[in-house]
């Protein structure tokens, strides 16, 4: 693919915006001297606030960023956008998303909670007057409550414009003979886009649920788009020749995730898992001995390339499935690497110690992130010593780094009145709002992972939090 860390977006307003292009890059409250009152991850926008809109002959460059204004070193701005990925703290689930250069977004999973239709409020406004955002995709890895839950009320928030739904095409059942459908032979069939609500065998409450927010993102699609068209921020940013939301079974048969195919300039997202035997009405997958395995088993696996970096996301994944893969795949080659090989890797089953060995040495991830949460209702455990003894094991780093979302989240949560500031960009409360995400940016040659913790007060009602950022340099 092109080299997505030349790739220039087509964005209207780019003269005014500029990027982190350094690892951390220091925010100071003078345009000499002065203190540190801020520091961004690579990556992070800053709206140009200069009184002209153009940058100074010499000293630092003044600059609005979602923490307030400051002053930045010109050295550490680029026009360029980074690839973003969040991983959201859903507690005991799975929420990752992600951000492209060109300013597109796909979600992954939404946890069990509200809390990533928080983080999206949150990030992009959504409680202001005429703010909206669009998702390319939203992803369903499987029909679990943890991954599928969280999604119903953001594919029914009348302010998010959801072009196309994806998931995996098992959907649960009441009875148990059919559930997630008819599996003789170690395979299991019945697979479907979009089964009628009133389907046999039953479909349980949760898929029901699902499904009536699918069809209510669906309403809302072309309301939400006309409305952004004529809104400065969007304006020749948003697609307006839409067809009906689709709502799809995703395969390995379909290769990529529309539309990060080989021809886009940023981001491929290749789909590695489920793949079916078959077609149509005759499509199977593997059966894993129950239901609950199976349906984990054949999550979505996704492989997001953008540049040299490579990120595999691998849902619920399990011991019987990962070696599936790994046969799959083991003999497979991109851009003259093995296909499995990962720089880093959203661990499966939020760190679950039903893993397959093999399929960790074929990974050797350079580092890790695993989702999960202990909470009063957590009966898992997870992440479990022995998948955490030896995730990053094989690494071909000599300094690899495990991530966590349970662990960065030793925080209370907002308040209304400081999410409101966050929102207004007073009080340097952005770090405090995005305490327990683990980042993830890419320029397409480098990468960073990172997380924000402790703070201590600074001057400008700033707050001078610290970032753990991997690789060190």
């Amino acid at each position: 693919m092109p080299d997505a860390s030349l790739a220039q977006p087509k964005d209207p307003n780019l003269p005014l915006y500029r990027y982190a292009a350094d690892r951390l890059v220091p925010v100071y409250g003078r345009r000499r001297g002065g203190k540190r009152i801020a520091t961004v991850l690579l990556g992070e926008w800053m709206k140009i606030a200069e009184a002209d809109g153009h940058l100074p002959q010499s000293g630092r460059v003044r600059v609005a960023f979602r923490g307030g204004t400051g002053y930045v070193a010109p050295n550490h701005l680029s026009p360029l956008r980074h690839l973003e990925i969040f991983f959201i703290d859903v507690d005991q689930g799975d929420s990752i998303l992600i951000q492209t250069p060109d300013d597109r977004r796909i979600l992954i999973d939404g946890g069990q909670t509200d809390d990533a239709h928080g983080f999206i409020i949150t990030k992009y406004g959504l409680d202001k007057p005429d703010h909206y955002v669009d998702f390319e995709a939203v992803v369903a890895t499987h029909s679990d409550m943890d991954h599928t839950g969280g999604l119903i009320n953001i594919l029914r928030d009348p302010r998010i414009a959801v072009k196309r739904v994806y998931h995996n095409g098992l959907w649960r059942r009441t009875k148990s003979a059919g559930d997630p459908g008819p599996h003789p032979s170690g395979r299991v069939r019945g697979l479907a886009d979009e089964p009628a609500l009133n389907a046999s065998p039953p479909l349980k409450y949760l898929m029901k649920r699902f499904l009536k927010a699918v069809r209510k993102a669906r309403e809302n699609l072309p309301r939400v788009v006309a409305k952004m068209k004529d809104i400065p921020r969007w304006k020749g940013r948003i697609d307006t020749d839409l067809g009906p939301m689709p709502c799809k079974r995703l395969d390995a048969a379909d290769r990529f995730l529309p539309p990060y195919d080989d021809h886009n300039p940023y981001v491929t997202m290749e789909v590695l898992w489920p793949k079916a035997d078959g077609s149509g009405s005759g499509a199977s997958y593997p059966w894993y001995g129950d239901a609950g395995k199976t349906v984990n088993g054949n999550s979505i696996v996704l492989r997001l390339a953008h540049g040299r970096n490579v990120v595999l996301l691998t849902g619920d994944l399990n011991t019987a499935s990962m070696d599936d893969v790994l046969r799959e795949y083991k003999r497979r080659r991109r851009n003259g690497r093995p296909m499995l090989r990962t720089h880093v890797y959203k661990a499966a089953h939020h760190g679950s110690q039903h893993f397959s060995l093999d399929f960790l040495k074929a990974l050797r991830p350079e580092a890790a992130v695993i989702s999960s949460g202990d909470n009063a209702k957590d009966r898992h455990g997870h992440p479990r010593a022995v998948l955490l003894g030896t995730i990053t094991r094989y690494s071909s780093r000599a300094k690899p780094a495990v991530f966590s979302t349970e662990l960065a989240r030793c925080y209370a949560k907002l308040s209304d009145r400081q999410r409101r500031d966050v929102q207004e960009y007073r009080g340097g409360l952005y770090e405090k709002a995005i305490e327990g995400i683990v980042h993830l940016r890419s320029n397409g040659r480098k990468m960073f992972l990172g997380t924000v913790h402790g703070r201590k007060g600074g001057p400008h009602r700033q707050a001078l939090w610290k970032w753990d950022v991997w690789p060190e340099e």
